[in-house]
């Protein structure tokens, strides 16, 4: 009886920060369970596999939480360039309080087929809390947004394939900045030249 009133009640707008002490923590075990669990990552394309799919999870449901939460909760985006803003900008700031640096588009050419899209972060933050060891100094935590991101857009049907590339410095190291690679299958790319018709 008490657990049908609850299930009535709307859903709050609730605080909107987390304690950035208890997501670091969380993060860091996060990234130390991929490591290790079902078996150990044996290569780095392995780890950053777990970390993408743990993310798409996440993924799917931020975008039901930000669009209930959003102005526009009763209509649905079919504009893929909104859509991508509306990521850059709503989105971004609901999962680390502030909007993304950067949003790009990159024309298609011989050795590319289709657009490409970049989302650009000069600091992310799951980047803060990792430190990798020396034989994974390669290692982008970022793959865990690059997962959440597929996960939106594949709730929103703009599915994609999305990486996570950190840029490297002058000295061969890699910077905390990241561009996240958009890459739309086919047939989206089709529907929305259909669309803006």
């Amino acid at each position: 009886m008490r657990n049908a009133k609850l299930l009535e009640r709307p859903i709050p707008k609730g605080k909107s920060e987390v304690s950035l002490s208890a997501f670091a923590f969380m993060f860091s075990e996060m990234v130390q369970y991929t490591k290790t669990t079902p078996s150990p990552a044996d290569s780095l394309s392995v780890w950053e596999s777990r970390l993408h799919k743990i993310g798409y999870r996440v993924g799917t449901r931020v975008l039901e939480l930000t669009v209930y939460r959003s102005k526009d909760k009763d209509t649905r985006e079919t504009d893929l360039i909104r859509f991508l803003t509306f990521i850059q900008q709503n989105v971004w700031k609901t999962l680390f309080g502030k909007q993304a640096d950067g949003l790009v588009k990159v024309a298609a050419d011989k050795d590319q087929p289709n657009d490409v899209y970049l989302i650009t972060d000069s600091d992310p933050l799951v980047c803060h809390f990792v430190c990798n060891p020396p034989e994974y100094k390669n290692l982008s935590s970022s793959a865990f947004v690059a997962g959440i991101l597929a996960g939106i857009l594949d709730g929103a049907e703009f599915p994609a394939e999305v990486t996570a590339h950190n840029k490297s410095t002058e000295g061969g190291s890699t910077s905390r900045e990241t561009v996240y690679e958009i890459e739309f299958k086919s047939h989206v790319l089709q529907r929305n030249e259909r669309l803006s018709k």
